[in-house]
């Protein structure tokens, strides 16, 4: 290996995750037979904000741990009336197919979305509220009518 191969193989090795974690959560999943853990992160070049499903406690079930984009999320929310885990494959697709599933539980335990009224299999995006905006909330930061996505600085983060 010449010196530029090895120099370029210890960049690789040293590149930092560009999407610093600002929250981290816990809840059940759906069933009920384990417990989640999940990330909100943002990205440190554009601001944008991310979810990653971190661990599954309790239950043997594969997730994949790669970041879905805010945007990407709230697309399928906002795209689908009538949510299940299914309508969450888009985010991972080829990926374990239990992902779709967690991400819902993480989106309904952050108050996104909740069951329909009439099909407790069924979820719905929550009216008036925004990933951001609930995320925000989690953290202590409170929104600001002015407030442009991407620019704002955590407090004590």
């Amino acid at each position: 290996m010449s010196e530029t191969e090895t120099n370029e193989a210890e960049i690789n090795e040293t590149e930092v995750d560009p999407i610093e974690v600002i929250y981290q959560g816990e809840c059940p999943s759906i069933s009920g037979r384990s417990t989640l853990c999940f990330v909100v992160g943002r990205h440190t070049e554009d601001g944008t904000l991310h979810l990653r499903i971190t661990a599954n406690r309790g239950g043997g079930g594969m997730y994949c741990k790669d970041w879905a984009s805010a945007c990407a999320i709230q697309d399928v929310v906002l795209g689908e009336g009538e949510l299940t885990a299914k309508s969450f494959h888009v985010l991972h697709p080829g990926k374990s197919i239990n992902t779709g599933g967690f991400v819902l539980a993480a989106l309904k335990d952050l108050g996104f979305i909740r069951p329909n009224a009439e099909n407790t299999r069924l979820h719905e995006h929550i009216p008036t509220t925004t990933f951001e905006q609930l995320v925000m909330a989690q953290i202590g930061v409170s929104q600001d009518p002015a407030h442009k996505p991407g620019r704002r600085k955590v407090k004590g983060g």
